[in-house]
């Protein structure tokens, strides 16, 4: 069999003759186009490839970069650090709570562990608080990741459970995240040196630049409603966010190998 294109039609020659379809050529390639923008478009910005799951389930999820600071960049590490629900800043519905994060899950904390892979970079470690509960890891080095390719950061991770007599029926954990580009000090930050995809308001070192807020990336624990159900007075539930401190951002997001702060550098 043998094809050959004249205009919008397509040619086929076989056994039973010659046969002319007419497949709108130019139709498929647009639809060729917009699909492959599409699959771009759907990892942009870093976020989780699983973003969303039921209370009490553990899966192996990724960090998903989709991009580099630049046509011409690389990006030659992540940092990437959850709220560690100490001092997090915590919204019901969009208000304020005043109340710690046990008043909605059971068990956050030490929800996220990094897996080792060496396929993305050469390094990584997890960062942990003051009593070694993980809050987040950072990897690097190699040769970086190209711009118009995307990458996967693996890790293990629980969604906590809701706690039974609150009115949650959904808790979001902001995830902020880091992809560096060039090695400068926190005044060296800009366009071309990292990514931020973190908070525009938190009013730490490490707050995207941008009108909106639709910086980080976000994992949104569902109850479960069959085993967990709403109490009564519940009516429909209520949608909880738990978001880092500027103080947690400005400590934990640096990179740091056997005690030396790497990036930003000093």
């Amino acid at each position: 069999m043998a094809c050959a294109v004249h205009g919008e039609y397509i040619l086929i020659n076989d056994e039973k003759g010659k046969k002319m379809y007419k497949l709108s050529i130019f139709a498929g390639a647009v639809a060729g186009v917009m699909i492959a923008g599409a699959a771009q478009n759907t990892f942009a910005h870093t976020r989780l490839n699983v973003p969303a799951a039921t209370e009490g389930t553990r899966s192996i999820n990724y960090v998903v970069i989709g991009h580099a600071c630049g046509e011409d960049k690389r990006v030659l590490g992540t940092s990437v650090v959850f709220p560690n629900g100490l001092d997090s800043t915590i919204l019901v519905d969009g208000a304020p709570h005043t109340g710690p994060v046990t008043d909605f899950l059971t068990n956050y904390g030490n929800n996220a562990q990094l897996l080792f892979d060496r396929s993305v970079f050469e390094a990584s470690d997890e960062i942990t608080d003051s009593n070694g509960n993980v809050v987040g890891f950072w990897a690097g080095g190699g040769a970086g990741v190209p711009n118009h390719l995307n990458a996967l950061i693996p890790m293990r991770l629980t969604a906590a459970r809701i706690e039974p007599t609150s009115c949650a029926q959904s808790v979001k954990v902001s995830v902020s995240i880091a992809n560096i580009c060039e090695l400068t000090g926190v005044d060296g930050f800009g366009e071309g040196v990292v990514d931020l995809w973190t908070h525009n308001n938190i009013g730490s070192s490490y707050d995207r630049v941008s009108e909106t807020d639709d910086g980080p990336a976000s994992f949104t624990i569902s109850r479960d409603v069959a085993s967990n159900p709403l109490p009564e007075n519940c009516g429909e539930g209520v949608a909880v966010e738990i978001r880092p401190s500027a103080a947690q951002l400005d400590r934990d997001m640096p990179i740091r190998i056997n005690g030396q702060q790497v990036w930003p550098q000093p």
